[in-house]
């Protein structure tokens, strides 16, 4: 009896003993070094360099450290968190696993698991859900383990492949991407820190679980500090540090642009992404970018995007989402892609509309008030300078961006077809077209500046759309007609044209380029959004200027917002060869018109202009016109419609205006009338002069000859 309980004891002593025998004779693989077929992708600019590594979705790792290159500091902290007695046990502590599952019962829940962490990196290397069963593979796997590699190995394997929530894995990553440093630089509150999160990433990274990861850091620090691996002055200065993440800087000059390239791979990554972003041009477009933002920040002016495509193969050649990646004030926001109103920059597609629906850039629109019918009441639309012109051509109410014309043409055309055009170049607006009504023509729907732009480059591509480009080798990039080819070119040559613009930003803005440049600007309500969106044949760019909060600017309008920086970045781009539009398509006309009627010159005609028209569509004489007896009268000045200003450092009586005529027959008598009173014929019957004083006024010239009596007027202001 005393024997047989003898050996039963002797048995249970050796019991550990054999089971540790049976754990390291089982077969097994000793895990590799190194995150195994997960690899990142190597994005390359147009000339090859390295733009960026686009991180594993399922895994942001790396680099694996191996012998000599994890710090000592690390190593300690490491112990203090997970397993203090890891030098002293074969991959298992029977005083942890005694002392979980007192708590646990204690507690009637898990709330110590008692795992070595030998026993942890089993898990990491098998991982499932936790249970029993769990436990004791993971067990046999640790014995396994240590059986086969040395204590720094083991350790080395485990921070290699320790969890610091979501994708981010290993040490070097975590040190990398949560604190911007590498590992070998790390205070003792910092390496702490992250062996802090090991416990719980997931959980512990959220901003609102800042004072439990605290208290878990400090837990560590005082166990580094009874290891002695860590001074008493050390720990006191690393338990005042703050629980702080810095973001890790990332030299890529195109940070918004690789992630948005990293969304259309939805499967497995090519290892290499070549893309056409040319680096010179974007390290150039964000700096302008950021100078842009500090000219004007004191006008609200906080963020800025620029967009430049290749209109040759509608490439993106620059991608600037915001003049910086890592400013905290929502820098990783990428104006790009933010959906924002546009204000008029869609009015050159609705000019489009309505040039292939027959319309010409010679018609006459008017520009006089206009109420429009909404709930609560009528909404009276006025233009940017409160002005309104009369009857103007559709050229100068769209190179002047005149907002009653334009909406008086939506109604014209409808906002059915207009919508649904603006839907076939890409505009991804969800709403119906009495949603939006006529408010459309001005901008009330949302876009992106990567859909303006595209849409500018269709036009510069007489109307063929495709989508713009990021990478070589990607697919459906056929282009497709959308617009008619005649508009595009004739809406480019009023985009163009500083003379029609005049009316509406005067002459030699910003706008007018050295060369040929199509150009349209668009502002949001209460100053929101500035958008400069322009093209010639070669390049297309599109610009935002504003801030990702929405708050309006401080009468930061296109023209000065938007405007400069587009302008920078078209003579940047063209500084070697000047820019020019495209190619006239076969067909248009070149024909003289009446600038105030927009008909071809009649009798009355005092002057012409050179106006285009698409095949077909050039006005046909007016038969009453032909009719009409011929005028031998012209009044010369003032013309009508003439706009006179008083200058203020010049005495009034001074200030006067020289009426002159010509007429082609003899002239025997005449009488010159001011506002119906008589004025004095000065050294000729068709001269006369006549003091200018502020208002409205019409001048009348009556002659008469051995031929008979003829008469002309013209109506004219004087601004104060």
């Amino acid at each position: 009896m005393k024997k047989s309980l003898l050996t039963g004891l002797g048995l249970l002593a050796l019991s550990p003993l054999l089971l540790w025998i049976v754990c390291v004779s089982l077969p097994g693989h000793l895990p590799q070094e190194g995150y195994g077929r997960v690899k990142d992708s190597i994005v390359l600019a147009q000339n090859g360099q390295i733009l960026t590594r686009l991180k594993s979705r399922q895994l942001r790792a790396g680099p694996w450290l191996g012998k000599g290159e994890i710090p000592p500091l690390l190593e300690q902290a490491a112990l203090a968190a997970e397993d203090k007695r890891f030098y002293l046990h074969p991959g298992v502590d029977p005083m942890a696993l005694v002392r979980a599952m007192v708590q646990n019962l204690l507690a009637n829940k898990v709330v110590s698991g008692g795992s070595t962490l030998t026993m942890q990196l089993a898990r990491l290397l098998n991982p499932g859900p936790r249970t029993l069963q769990k436990k004791f593979k993971e067990i046999k796997t640790a014995l396994w383990l240590e059986a086969r590699l040395d204590k720094k190995a083991i350790l080395r394997q485990y921070l290699n492949r320790a969890p610091f929530g979501g994708p981010l894995q290993g040490l070097a990553a975590a040190s990398r991407e949560l604190l911007g440093k590498n590992q070998h630089n790390l205070a003792p509150h910092e390496a702490a820190l992250l062996l802090a999160l090991v416990k719980d990433p997931s959980r512990l990274i959220r901003p609102e679980n800042r004072n439990r990861l605290r208290k878990r850091r400090n837990h560590i620090l005082k166990k580094m500090a009874q290891n002695k691996a860590i001074s008493p002055d050390a720990l006191a200065e690393a338990l005042k540090m703050p629980v702080v993440f810095h973001k890790y800087y990332d030299p890529n000059p195109a940070p918004h642009f690789t992630r948005h390239l990293n969304t259309f791979f939805k499967g497995t990554r090519p290892p290499v992404i070549k893309t056409y972003i040319d680096l010179v041009l974007q390290r150039k477009m964000l700096h302008l970018a950021r100078e842009a933002c500090t000219k004007n920040q004191a006008r609200g002016v906080r963020q800025a995007a620029v967009l430049v495509i290749d209109n040759n193969d509608l490439s993106i050649k620059a991608w600037v989402g915001s003049p910086d990646f890592s400013d905290p004030d929502a820098g990783q926001v990428d104006g790009v892609l933010a959906r924002r109103q546009p204000g008029s920059t869609l009015k050159p597609f609705l000019y489009a509309l309505a040039l292939t629906k027959g319309h010409t850039l010679a018609e006459t629109i008017k520009d006089e008030p206009l109420g429009l019918i909404v709930s609560g009441g009528v909404f009276r639309p006025v233009d940017y300078d409160q002005r309104h012109r009369g009857p103007v051509r559709l050229r100068v109410a769209l190179a002047s961006s005149l907002n009653l014309p334009a909406l008086r043409l939506a109604d014209s055309v409808g906002v059915e077809p207009f919508l649904r055009t603006l839907r076939q170049l890409g505009f991804k607006l969800p709403r119906q077209a009495d949603h939006y009504g006529l408010g459309l023509a001005l901008g009330n729907g949302e876009v992106t500046l990567l859909e303006l732009t595209q849409a500018y480059a269709t036009m510069a591509n007489m109307g063929k759309k495709g989508r713009a480009g990021l990478w070589q080798g990607q697919a459906g990039q056929n282009l497709i007609p959308v617009l008619d080819p005649y508009a595009c070119r004739l809406v480019a040559d009023a985009l163009a044209d500083d003379w029609a613009r005049a009316p509406g930003f005067g002459r030699h803005s910003l706008l007018e380029l050295p060369f040929e440049a199509a150009v349209k600007t668009g502002t949001s309500q209460k100053y929101r959004d500035n958008w400069c969106v322009g093209f010639t044949g070669s390049y297309t760019v599109g610009v935002w200027v504003g801030n990702f909060q929405g708050k309006g600017m401080q009468g930061v309008s296109g023209i000065t917002g938007a405007a400069p920086l587009w302008r920078q970045a078209m003579l940047y781009l063209h500084k070697d060869k000047p820019g020019k539009l495209p190619p006239w398509p076969q067909g248009v006309e070149r024909v003289a018109i009446d600038p105030h009627t927009g008909k071809l010159p009649g009798p009355d005609t005092l002057a012409t202009i050179q106006e285009y028209f698409s095949p077909g569509t050039v006005p046909q004489p007016d038969q009453e016109n032909l009719e009409k007896p011929v005028n031998p009268l012209k009044l010369l000045a003032p013309f009508d419609g003439a706009v006179y200003a008083l200058d203020p450092d010049m005495p009034l009586l001074l200030q006067v205006l020289n009426c002159k005529a010509k007429c082609s027959r003899e002239v025997t008598q005449s009488k010159w009338l001011l506002d119906g009173a008589p004025l004095t014929p000065e050294r000729s019957l068709l001269e006369a002069r006549l003091a200018l004083k502020p208002g409205l006024h019409t001048v009348l010239l009556e002659v008469k000859g051995p031929w008979g009596e003829a008469s002309q007027k013209a109506g004219f202001r004087v601004m104060p």
